[in-house]
């Protein structure tokens, strides 16, 4: 039966498979021609849109350069106080000078470092403080004979510090003299934690001057924490915020480690402006003070000891000292740094010094030119030592005496990055800085000069820079572009030290 079944039905089928193999080949051509259609679609599709693009980029191309040639046609006229390299002076601008940005003010004051901590094993906190924030500063340590001497050397300073934090005697007339440089309009700040037992008594006036007297020791404090009077206080908040107090550190000292301050504000005479930041009672505004600022701010005295909190907050909090003190003498003395009033365009330098006629001696003795406004030359041959007094050299320290003279109408200010010492180590070009401790030393040890400065019109000018050179170094030449570290450089001079 089922035989049967099967050859009855075997011809219908076959039929059926060559009717569909008829069918699919239909369908196949038809999509092949689809297919081709599309691509040709296509083709026309992509051809046009790349028409149109050359189109588009031909007229965006058209366009840009049709005002460029219009431009290239056109002279070009120097900015007025601009000089070309062959001007031949160099004169004031007409136009409206820029105001004086607050980064420039700052960094141009000039400030006297005193930290007894240097003489120990500890970190100077001040020190990394102002080095961190970029100042420029002279700093004399530990050595309160060379601070007096600053004290007293007729420079008048913006900002003097005087960190004495040590288990050493400090005071007497270094607060007299202090005092002097407060009422002339400087700041000051100082740190000090045994202000009753300073040397004569001679602490008073200057306490007097800010309106506070010393209440108390702060003795052996079962904790050693204060509050802020004031957290929403400018001096706790900017440069860096520390509304949320001070971290303790490891406690390094033992039994009177303050003093504990109240203000005078009805006193009959100099009753001051003093205002407590900082008190080890939370209710106390007027007394109980461990940090004080007075003067219009131009002063700020702290009587509690740096290293008994933690380093990071003490940096930031003493960053914050100098920028508000500093602003504070600048905004009282009302004072300003001028702008460069022109720019000399830097030309090849010439190889041999302005001068031609013979001269004994080698050529860094000759003046050589910075453009038409300054003149540059060693008043001596350059010295090579290793050490400075406490200052150890890397490689060898490279001393140089340098004399400029101005011979433009307009101050021109010389910062401390305007200076490199450039030759080269194995036939590969070399640059360095100033040693700026060493350099600091060396006007400690034969002053003249700071090597940053404002130098005025016609002014004869010398100081001394230091450099930490490798000894192997050959064909050194002293660089000097005057206002380059705040992209506003007037000249270029290089002096070689090899001929």
């Amino acid at each position: 039966m089922k035989r049967r079944a099967n050859h009855r039905y075997s011809y219908p089928l076959w039929l059926l498979g060559f009717i569909l193999s008829v069918v699919a080949c239909k369908l196949l051509d038809t999509s092949s021609d689809l297919q081709s259609t599309a691509s040709a679609v296509y083709a026309q599709q992509t051809s046009l849109a790349r028409t149109v693009s050359a189109i588009e980029a031909a007229t965006v191309l058209e366009a840009t350069l049709e005002p460029q040639a219009i431009l290239s046609t056109q002279p070009v006229t120097p900015a007025s106080g601009v000089i070309s390299p062959t001007g031949s002076e160099i004169a004031p601008s007409n136009g409206t000078v820029p105001d004086i940005t607050e980064e420039r003010l700052l960094k141009s004051a000039k400030i006297l470092l005193f930290e007894d901590m240097s003489a120990s094993r500890y970190i100077r906190l001040v020190k990394e403080a102002l080095d961190e924030a970029g100042y420029f500063y002279l700093d004399v340590g530990s050595a309160k004979g060379w601070f007096k001497s600053q004290l007293l050397s007729g420079v008048e300073w913006d900002l003097v510090i005087a960190a004495a934090e040590a288990e050493r005697e400090f005071g007497g007339e270094l607060f007299e003299y202090m005092d002097a440089h407060l009422a002339r309009g400087a700041a000051v700040i100082i740190e000090n934690w045994d202000l009753d037992n300073a040397p004569l008594g001679r602490v008073k006036p200057i306490l007097d001057r800010c309106g506070v007297s010393v209440q108390d020791d702060w003795y052996e404090p079962e904790m050693r924490v204060f509050y802020w009077s004031d957290p929403a206080n400018p001096i706790l908040n900017y440069p860096n915020r520390l509304t949320s107090g001070l971290r303790n550190a490891a406690p390094l000292w033992r039994g009177d480690v303050g003093d504990l301050l109240q203000s005078k504000p009805f006193m009959s005479t100099q009753p001051g402006d003093a205002l407590i930041l900082a008190s080890d009672n939370h209710s106390s505004v007027n007394d109980h003070g461990l940090l004080v600022t007075c003067l219009d701010g131009r002063m700020i005295l702290q009587t509690f000891r740096s290293h008994e909190y933690h380093h990071d907050d003490m940096v930031a909090l003493w960053q914050n000292y100098i920028y508000h003190t500093l602003s504070n003498h600048f905004a009282y003395t009302q004072a300003s740094l001028p702008t460069p009033a022109a720019t000399y365009l830097p030309a090849p330098q010439p190889e041999r010094p302005m001068t031609e006629r013979p001269t004994p001696g080698p050529d860094y003795t000759l003046p050589h030119a910075c453009g038409p406004a300054l003149t540059a030359r060693l008043v001596e041959a350059p010295v090579y030592r290793r050490d400075l007094f406490e200052h150890h050299a890397s490689g060898t320290f490279v001393i140089l005496r340098l004399e400029l003279v101005n011979q433009s109408t307009f101050p021109i200010q010389i910062w401390d990055q305007d200076y490199s010492l450039q030759g080269e180590i194995n036939v590969k070009e070399v640059t360095y800085p100033p040693h700026a401790a060493a350099t600091g030393y060396l006007y400690i040890e034969r002053p003249s000069n700071m090597y940053q400065d404002l130098i005025q019109p016609g002014e004869t000018w010398r100081s001394s820079v230091a450099f930490d050179v490798p000894p192997e170094g050959q064909r050194w030449r002293l660089v000097l572009r005057p206002g380059s570290e705040f992209d506003q450089q007037v000249c270029e001079v290089s002096l070689p030290l090899d001929r």
